[in-house]
């Protein structure tokens, strides 16, 4: 019973931070001791006709960290290096809900990355469309998943069916 009620003390709170220090916050907040949750994202960029994958925050400009309700010092959190401080309503932090937390920390892989497309669980032979790429605007089979980022569809092209490896991100269930 002690144990729930001193997990009962902690509570999420949002920190902002200064423009691309998201990062640079986590781990100055992580040296100093506190618990930080910053979920990220995978993000499909293009630059000159190449496409990379970039990890970025999910909210970009926020973290979450947690704190004790009434014996933690608060303080250092506006004075560290890329952070800006807790986001207020009025004089008061506002709390984050833990089953926001929870449901964020459930789709996360163990560095933080977020899984926005395990949401979409396709089963072979589910009717999908690709929706960006060279072969955009066809309507396809879903086959299988190869990778974490790559799936395989059957698309039909000039009557004769080819199998065809896509990025998850390129189809969306019909």
């Amino acid at each position: 019973m002690e144990q729930s009620n001193e997990a009962s003390e902690y509570r999420w709170h949002a920190v902002f931070c200064k423009p691309q220090q998201d990062a640079r916050a986590e781990a100055h907040l992580l040296n100093q001791g506190f618990e930080i949750f910053r979920p990220k994202v995978r993000r499909q960029q293009t630059r000159s006709g190449r496409r990379r994958i970039r990890i970025e925050s999910m909210f970009p400009r926020y973290l979450f960290v947690r704190l004790r309700t009434a014996a933690q010092d608060w303080g250092p959190i506006r004075s560290t290096r890329g952070a800006v401080g807790l986001v207020r309503n009025g004089q008061e932090a506002v709390q984050v809900p833990l089953p926001v937390i929870e449901a964020l920390r459930e789709r996360c892989d163990e560095q933080d990355i977020v899984n926005l497309n395990g949401a979409i669980d396709y089963q072979p032979d589910d009717p999908v469309e690709i929706i960006d790429g060279p072969c955009a605007g066809y309507r396809a089979l879903f086959k299988a998943r190869t990778s974490e980022e790559r799936v395989r569809v059957l698309l039909t092209l000039l009557n004769h069916e080819r199998c065809v490896e896509v990025a998850d991100s390129a189809i969306r269930r019909l």
